[in-house]
């Protein structure tokens, strides 16, 4: 039966290892409802069933599945997976809805602001490091401009621009702005 199993990131983050595994879990907030309450219970045990090798615990009590990670294995014992040492889990969220107050009180939140400048150029230079140039940095002041007056603006949109700018994959003289009008659109939905 565990030819046919598959441990997913959250099952692997699991396993019994002698140190903690870091599990990320992003934009929490656009997942089904009911997770962040189906999440608090697993990480609060530390374990959870498998329904399908629970059946078969009784003639197969130990279970070889396959993991998230890379050719990975596991054997699960008796349908548990059961961690030794609790995951380290990184939630991210947009903001997008608000997660129930017993999840809120197992989590330490922290927000990050915009980045400002010298934050956006930091990220240029480390994903361009060999085309950062005054172009570039043209760019994340425009960028900065834009995104003042453009609510929802995220920094991997500034990056594709750089890209655009720097690859040649366009011609800067012809319908530039726009192309930035375009790249630069705002992700986020203004509210009614």
């Amino acid at each position: 039966m565990g030819h046919y199993l598959r441990l997913g990131p959250l099952g692997t983050a699991l396993l019994p290892y002698e140190l903690p595994r870091v599990l990320l879990v992003d934009e929490l907030d656009k997942s089904d409802i009911d997770l962040p309450n189906d999440l608090l219970d697993v990480l609060e045990e530390g374990e959870y069933g498998i329904t399908e090798l629970f059946r078969v615990s009784a003639r197969e009590p130990v279970v070889k599945v396959h993991t998230a990670d890379p050719d990975g294995t596991a054997e699960i014992v008796r349908g548990r997976v059961r961690c030794r040492a609790f995951p380290i889990v990184v939630i991210t969220s947009n903001g997008e809805r608000e997660f129930p107050p017993a999840f809120l009180r197992r989590c330490l939140q922290f927000s990050m602001g915009e980045p400002d400048e010298t934050r956006l150029a930091d990220m240029v230079a480390a994903h361009f490091a060999e085309r950062s140039d005054e172009r570039t940095r043209r760019l994340v002041r425009s960028f900065l401009e834009h995104r003042s007056s453009h609510r929802g603006l995220a920094a991997d949109q500034l990056l594709n621009a750089v890209y655009l700018a720097t690859s040649g994959a366009s011609d800067p003289d012809t319908g530039w702005e726009r192309l930035l009008d375009l790249i630069w659109q705002r992700l986020e939905v203004a509210p009614e």
